[in-house]
């Protein structure tokens, strides 16, 4: 997007944003929907708003390991994104959000979908913090003191982001009704829930990190974000379906930005600008590197849904880019070390089975994949010049394994609650074999990590990780005139190994939260969460070479309560 149009369209939501915030204040009965009488038969068009505010608060003081005590005790990598906020009672979230959607549909079979959201935090109005004796001594890893454009557009704001962008029609072949999309849109395929890198749906298309971080319990097709593709969809006979989509972009995950209130390093950022203070030489972050290849990437699958089966099978062919970076040295430039954000690795292939099906009155769900050339983690700043290595030859890559099991059970009237909902899931990820690691650089266990037990606790990849994920929430109606009280419970942990699937579970890892949501007349919500974190790390004796086993960073006294009121419009 040219940097012009960019300009234009912050602007543009910008306004949006604060003319919906009067709206909501101004008509708080007004309709969920706006519904426009075009005057032609069969034409329909519908704008819908969903309005969220959110606010955070940290529930812990930073740990000192981290932040530091002002005489150089913390931690180099991460005291700056800790610092943020480092007390608890402390504002970390203090944002409103706009979601806008524009639905255009001809006779319920052909049309156009627009959705962007728009947002600003005053929390992130001012700049980044740091222990005071690091900064005197220059380990800063933002230059002036000043969080970087790219920063303050993705957390502080105003700013904005388009996300559908799709016309859409069905038609018939002969007998076969086919229904066509085009544009920017978002397809998950498979049956994970909660597990976005275990599942077919894999690298489908690229995952909001920065959304899980914030919203423990999340389901996984919440955080895939839209992209630019054609996808078809096909009723065959003999209750067959075929589909398949081609990719015209590429887009890499969001991910949470350093010296932000989840930042996994002080540095780390897609958008670069900013310096790595621990290499001992001047060295700039220069962000994201795009892959050369950034069209092409595609998916077919064949869904049976025979009568005697009562449930669906589906099969699936997919080759596809990684939206997952890695870190890597990437030359120098008057005198000074460039680190970068790598997301050349070569197209990776998977073969992959889901089933879905009901036993008893509980669903059932699971994916299986195997992935050929999949990207395995290289050692962190793999130095590619010293090795003298050009293209995506040095990217480490193998065969993998990955399987996800779950179940969404509904419990009926209880003397405790008046309904309860129970969603469990358990994944396995298993390294099958290095394929390609010429300059053995691959990151695993007894490989560049080590190999003792200890090492696991430090993140590094395992040939085997098993992860589960529980939710469970009771619901009581008509607690008042047109409203419903749950109390959504989560947790998601790591439960042995280290996955070699990046983003994957880490032993001992996880998150956790419980809460109250009251829905009022289907319209307005008001949500207050307890979020937390779970971490196996280092003790107190370690100081500034704290560690974390954590596929991001050092999350571990970075609990917070959340505040949420949203209303539909």
């Amino acid at each position: 997007m040219a940097e012009e149009t960019r300009s234009e369209f912050h602007r543009f939501w910008r306004a949006v944003l604060a003319l919906s915030v009067v709206t909501i204040c101004a008509l708080p009965g007004v309709a969920r929907a706006w519904q426009f009488d075009t005057g032609i038969p069969d034409l329909t068009v519908q704008w819908d708003n969903t309005v969220r505010y959110n606010l955070g608060i940290r529930a812990e003081d930073c740990d000192p390991n981290i932040c530091g005590n002002g005489k150089g005790a913390g931690d180099v990598t991460a005291h700056q994104s800790d610092s943020k906020f480092a007390k608890a009672g402390d504002i970390v979230q203090n944002r409103i959000d706009l979601v806008s959607e524009l639905n255009v549909i001809y006779k319920n079979d052909t049309g156009v979908r627009v959705s962007g959201t728009g947002w600003y935090d005053f929390a992130y109005a001012g700049g980044p913090s740091g222990d005071p004796f690091f900064l005197s001594q220059g380990i800063n890893a933002f230059p002036n003191n000043k969080y970087t454009s790219y920063i303050d557009r993705w957390n502080n704001g105003p700013s904005g982001q388009l996300l559908d962008a799709f016309a859409f029609t069905k038609f018939n072949i002969g007998s076969v009704p086919i229904s066509v999309k085009l544009g920017q849109h978002e397809i998950y395929w498979g049956e994970s829930l909660f597990c976005f890198v275990c599942g077919v749906a894999y690298n489908q298309g690229p995952v909001d990190i920065r959304k899980a971080m914030t919203d423990p319990g999340a389901q996984a097709q919440e955080l895939f974000l839209p992209r630019p593709q054609i996808s078809f969809s096909a009723a065959l006979p003999y209750n067959l379906t075929l589909a398949g989509q081609y990719f015209f972009d590429w887009q890499a995950s969001h991910l949470p930005d350093g010296g932000t209130y989840f930042g996994p390093a002080d540095f780390f950022t897609l958008g670069g600008g900013t310096v790595v203070p621990i290499l001992g030489v001047p060295t700039n972050f220069v962000g994201k590197q795009n892959p050369d290849h950034q069209t092409g990437d595609f998916g077919i699958a064949l869904k049976w849904h025979p009568e005697w089966l009562d449930g669906t099978a589906g099969f699936y062919y997919r080759e596809y880019t990684t939206t997952f970076p890695q870190m890597v040295i990437d030359g120098v430039s008057n005198g000074v070390l460039n680190v970068g954000l790598n997301y050349n690795a070569p197209r990776e292939r998977m073969f992959a089975f889901s089933l879905s099906k009901q036993i008893a009155g509980i669903s059932f769900g699971s994916d299986l994949t195997y992935r050929t050339n999949a990207e395995l983690s290289a050692y962190p700043f793999a130095n590619v010049i010293q090795q003298n290595l050009s293209g995506a030859d040095w990217i480490p890559r193998g065969d993998v394994f990955t399987a996800v099991a779950n179940m969404v059970a509904f419990v009926g009237k209880t003397p405790i609650f008046d309904s309860a909902t129970f969603t469990a899931e358990v994944n396995y990820a298993g390294l099958q074999k290095v394929t390609h690691d010429p300059y053995s650089l691959y990151y695993g266990l007894a490989q560049n990590c080590g190999s003792d037990g200890v090492a696991t606790h430090h993140g590094c990849p395992t040939r085997n990780a098993v992860g589960i994920a529980v939710q469970f929430m009771p619901i009581w109606y008509g607690v008042g005139p047109g409203m419903n009280l749950s109390m959504p419970l989560f947790v998601g942990v790591g439960l042995s190994g280290n996955s070699p699937v990046m983003f994957g579970d880490n032993q001992g890892q996880g998150s956790y939260s419980i809460g109250l949501s009251l829905d009022i007349q289907q319209q307005y919500t008001v949500s207050l969460k307890y979020n937390g974190f779970l971490a196996l790390h280092s003790n107190d004796s370690l100081g500034a070479a704290s560690f974390s086993n954590s596929s991001l960073g050092k999350y571990w006294d970075r609990n917070w309560v959340s505040l949420t009121l949203e209303g539909k419009f």
